[in-house]
C-alpha cells in the first residue's frame, strides 16, 4: 500500500503507524494538497477518509513523540522477518508431526519460510491485508506439492493434515 501511495505525483514520502490504519503523507514542494488527497483516498479504497484538524494534530503529535511510523521498505522488511519467525514455528511443528529427522525438518522450515515470504510480498504488492488468509492457503498448497518427493506417503499425509489445520487457524 505504501509503495502505491509513494507513486502518487506530489507525494515525497508516505508512512503508516503501528495500527496499519493511519497514513501520513509528506508532500513535495508545490504539490496540490487536494489532488494528492483525492488520489490517496482512491488508492486506500473504501472506508478511507481524511482526518479533521484535531485528528491531524493528534497524529502529528504521536509522530513527534516517537511513535513508530514506517516507510514502505521498512514494512516489507518487517514482514519478511515475521515470515521467518512464523516459518520456524509452524515448520518445526509440522516437522515434529510428520516425524522428520533434523535434516528433513530444516528443509521443511526453509520451504515454509520461502512460501511465507512470497505470501507477504504478494500482499505488499497490492492485494491488501484481506488477502492474507488466501495467500497462506496458497502457500500451504505449494509447501505440500514441493515436499511430496522428499517424504514417505505417511509423512506427506501427516503434513497435509497439519497444513489443513494451519489454514483453518489463519482463516479465523
Amino acid at each position: 500500500m505504501l509503495a502505491r501511495l509513494d507513486e502518487i505525483e506530489g507525494v515525497a514520502e508516505s508512512r503508516v503507524d503501528w495500527t496499519g490504519k493511519r497514513f501520513l503523507l509528506g508532500l513535495e514542494a508545490g504539490a496540490g494538497m487536494d489532488q494528492v488527497e483525492a488520489q490517496a483516498l482512491a488508492t486506500l479504497g473504501e472506508g478511507a477518509r481524511s482526518l479533521d484538524d484535531g485528528e491531524v494534530r493528534e497524529v502529528l503529535d504521536s509522530y513527534r513523540k516517537g511513535e513508530t511510523w514506517m516507510r514502505a521498505g521498512e514494512t516489507l522488511q518487517l514482514s519478511r522477518f515475521e515470515a521467518g519467525v512464523l516459518a520456524k514455528r509452524y515448520g518445526n511443528e509440522a516437522a515434529v508431526e510428520t516425524g522428520l529427522d533434523e535434516a528433513g525438518a530444516g528443509k521443511l522450515v526453509a520451504l515454509f519460510e520461502q512460501e511465507f515470504i512470497r505470501a507477504f510480498e504478494r500482499t505488499h504488492a497490492g492485494q491488501g491485508i484481506e488477502a492474507v488468509p488466501q495467500e497462506f492457503e496458497s502457500a500451504s498448497k505449494r509447501i505440500l506439492e514441493a515436499s511430496a518427493s522428499s517424504m514417505t506417503p505417511g509423512q506427506h499425509a501427516a503434513l497435509a493434515k497439519y497444513l489443513k489445520r494451519f489454514e483453518e487457524s489463519r482463516a479465523r
